[in-house]
């Protein structure tokens, strides 16, 4: 016993040592991989889920869109408290309300007490969510900034994917309040992983405090489009649309104008002066919003249109995984020949050249013409991410790492979040208009027919191509960062970007 304990300090001795950086990585990268396992781990089951509770899916869509809104919104005010109590403190706390709520998730007896601890899932994932570029950029030299942040792009791609699969294996076997089991026990490992390595560091000195009026008009901002989104579904010229995006609009100025004067601001507008920040940020927001239609759609067209059963709509999607990670472990070796604004900006090309091939999938589609523009995506997300974190946050000053992380994140959750909201109201518009409103509802592996089948191709349809048109927004914006973004070789000799 005494030996196994020993053994046990000892190994968390050792994570401490000069290999620490690494061990870091590994717990927040668990933290990582958890957050985003979640938000499309249940996109299989919605099916599953439509058949239990008897919904439809402008209900059912909240499963997903609810989580991904509560990640967004939590984002900002989770990096605040953790420039003032540590990021330690925020991760562990954001660990345990994932696990907790995974519990009351898989136990939910109706769908919108499932919603609701959805949101509270989210708010754990937001806490986490907002540190773990701020802790791999925190604990690494600036030489391996790079390699770490292709690991973080690589376990986002794993995340998705394997959370696909084996949320496929779980519902065959378990039924769909097994997948909570999955987010539940990998939450856990993290969580212990957290409290054991990452080091506790010193509160904010001084008297440091939230700016919760900050905060509140930043949720206020946040959620606005979300609803507009929603209201769009019913009338493009509906009064109460065009008023949330009035409110929406005018929190964001209020934001604004209070973050200008208040003493100690949620969010530092003078990140804002860094043109690699704000392309970089604004970017990736377009980044996602692109690509997380593919995530939303292909497990659903796998499963209502080609029969697939959960397990093999889930390893469809396999080649983008295998090429994010494969693109985004070998793009060191480019970045000290290439600018963070080439990589990135050819990133998005691909994304919306393979976006605009999947729009073309229909009942016949060969296994070819699904797999090229997966892996053609995987390629364009890998080129994109790693260059793109490194070069938005490298300039940071360190007071100030977890609040930037914390917006840089929140701009690309709320990319991802408004993809799949947008994504969902496509379909579920395209949907009711043809009298196909209970098509998920239909029994396992029975395909679509008729009318159903041409009203989700239709909406699928729309939406790849909305999706890759907002692609091309993002190399725009991508194009417009600095000519010379810092590379690792450039950061190792002058320890200054460009």
């Amino acid at each position: 016993m005494n030996q196994s304990i020993r053994k046990i300090r000892d190994f968390w001795s050792g994570t401490q040592g000069e290999n620490h950086c690494w061990w870091a990585l590994a717990a927040v990268e668990c933290g990582n991989f958890v957050v985003y396992m979640d938000g499309f781990i249940v996109t299989l089951a919605l099916p599953a889920m439509a058949r239990h509770f008897d919904v439809g899916l402008p209900i059912l869509k909240w499963v997903v869109v609810a989580y991904l809104l509560a990640v967004t919104v939590t984002l900002l005010p989770a990096g605040r408290l953790a420039d003032i109590w540590g990021r330690k403190r925020i991760v562990v706390i954001g660990m345990s309300v994932i696990f907790i709520s995974a519990w009351l998730c898989m136990l939910a007896p109706t769908v919108k007490i499932l919603i609701a601890c959805r949101v509270i899932q989210g708010i754990g994932g937001g806490l986490v969510l907002a540190n773990v570029m701020a802790e791999i950029t925190a604990v690494f030299p600036k030489q391996d900034q790079r390699k770490a942040m292709a690991v973080n792009a690589s376990v986002l791609a794993l995340s998705q994917v394997t959370g696909l699969v084996l949320g496929g294996l779980f519902i065959v076997q378990f039924g769909w309040r097994s997948l909570f089991l999955i987010i539940l026990l990998v939450s856990l490992l993290g969580l212990i992983l957290s409290i054991g390595i990452l080091k506790l560091r010193s509160r904010t000195q001084g008297r440091a405090s939230l700016d919760w009026i900050g905060a509140l008009l930043a949720i206020g901002a946040t959620s606005a489009p979300f609803i507009f989104v929603e209201e769009l579904s019913k009338n493009l010229l509906n009064p109460s649309s065009l008023l949330l995006l009035a409110v929406g609009v005018v929190a964001l100025l209020l934001f604004v104008l209070v973050e200008q004067h208040v003493r100690q601001p949620l969010l530092n507008l003078s990140l804002f002066r860094s043109r690699a920040f704000t392309c970089g940020s604004a970017s990736a927001a377009f980044y996602f919003v692109s690509a997380v239609s593919c995530y939303f759609f292909l497990p659903l067209y796998a499963q209502l249109v080609l029969g697939l059963s959960p397990v093999m709509a889930g390893v469809l999607l396999i080649p983008l995984s295998v090429a994010i990670t494969v693109t985004s472990l070998t793009i060191g070796r480019l970045g000290n020949r290439f600018s963070a604004r080439t990589l990135s900006t050819i990133g998005l090309l691909c994304v919306s050249v393979a976006l605009l091939g999947l729009s073309s999938l229909g009942t016949n589609t060969s296994s070819t013409a699904i797999i090229a523009p997966l892996i053609l995506q995987g390629m364009g997300g890998g080129l994109f991410n790693p260059p793109n974190n490194t070069a938005t946050l490298n300039q940071v000053p360190p007071e100030n790492l977890s609040v930037a992380n914390g917006f840089l994140s929140t701009s690309r959750n709320f990319g991802q979040a408004i993809g799949a909201a947008i994504a969902a109201t496509l379909l579920a518009q395209g949907l009711s208009a043809a009298g196909a409103g209970d098509a998920l509802a239909g029994a396992a592996g029975v395909r679509l027919s008729g009318f159903q089948l041409e009203a989700f191709l239709s909406a699928q349809r729309s939406a790849f191509q909305l999706a890759a048109t907002l692609g091309l927004v993002g190399a725009v914006i991508s194009v417009l960062r600095p000519r010379r973004a810092p590379t690792a070789a450039s950061l190792k000799s002058s320890g200054t970007a460009q």
